[in-house]
């Protein structure tokens, strides 16, 4: 339990003060989070606009490389083959191919 004891007006006007910095805090506090949001939405804005301004661009990028299918026999295969129809399997070093095999 707390007592709180009345020595000629001191606590309530500490009381006041409290209550009133107690508000400045709050008023401040809101302050901040209006100018946060709108900076968030101002930044959500940007991002929206360029988006809007790349989007065809990005797309016909993705688009071309997914439709850019160049059909090519994988090595596995060509090598089961060769083993299949002559029993053994002679290893061609291609150029274009042996610097990323390592």
């Amino acid at each position: 339990m707390i007592f709180i004891y009345y020595f000629g007006g001191k606590i309530s006007q500490k009381d006041d003060i409290i209550k009133e910095q107690f508000c400045q805090v709050d008023h401040d506090i809101e302050l901040e989070k209006i100018v946060y949001d709108r900076q968030v939405d101002a930044t959500i804005k940007k991002y929206d606009e360029h988006v809007a301004q790349v989007k065809d661009r990005v797309i016909g990028n993705l688009l071309d490389l997914v439709m850019d299918i160049k059909p090519e026999i994988h090595h596995n295969f060509k090598v089961r083959k060769e083993i299949n129809e002559t029993g053994t399997y002679t290893r061609i070093i291609d150029p274009l191919h042996s610097a990323s095999r390592c």
